[in-house]
């Protein structure tokens, strides 16, 4: 897309806009980019995972004010404004679910997650990275398809490969979360044809 560079604001208030209703439009130095759709290993990954977050949020405490908010629009840089939507963010603090219909995030996510799933995010990971950090996210996971592994970044601390016989777990940022990482890829059951089994109850 061509013109002036605009702001955050003005790509919030006229994504909707954009083709595909702007869905996998982010703005990169204040041009407005459209990355590709993700594919059906995309879908996977963040449907385990958001599951995986549900029960996790099950067992915090009342009031901890934790919650996962998917494809929300994370501003990371300003004068150029650049904006990222990543699969999941997750909050903690602030007015409790404040973020879920927000067109662009007006608190800072503690963790993100955002997917290599096509080539488009995958060359500009590191960038992403860097801006998620320097932002003031202070981890970020990075499911990767096509390794089969996820990456941990994480502020102050070593960047983490973890295989599929691993597992990924929440630190002190999300403690007592944990999922293997073979889960975070694992394809639903009717991927393959296979139904859920069903348990008869008689009377």
């Amino acid at each position: 897309m061509s013109g002036p560079p605009i702001t955050a604001a003005e790509f919030a208030a006229t994504r909707q806009d954009l083709p595909e209703a702007g869905r996998w439009h982010e703005l990169h130095d204040g041009m407005p980019v459209l990355l590709s759709a993700p594919d059906d290993v995309h879908g996977t990954i963040v449907m385990n995972l958001s599951k995986a977050l549900a029960l996790w949020l099950q067992t915090q405490p009342v009031g901890s004010r934790s919650y996962a908010c998917p494809g929300i629009a994370v501003q990371v840089k300003a004068n150029p404004d650049t904006v990222y939507v990543p699969a999941i963010s997750i909050f903690q603090g602030g007015i409790p679910f404040s973020q879920f219909d927000a067109a662009l995030a007006t608190e800072v996510p503690r963790v993100v997650i955002d997917v290599a799933s096509s080539n488009d995010r995958r060359t500009d990971m590191r960038l992403r990275t860097t801006a998620y950090l320097k932002h003031g996210v202070e981890m970020i996971w990075i499911p990767d398809p096509f390794k089969k592994e996820v990456q941990v970044i994480q502020r102050n601390a070593h960047t983490l490969a973890l295989g599929k016989w691993q597992a990924l777990e929440g630190s002190t940022v999300l403690p007592g979360f944990r999922i293997d990482v073979e889960q975070v890829f694992a394809q639903p059951k009717w991927w393959n044809g296979e139904l859920p089994e069903f348990t008869v109850v008689q009377d």
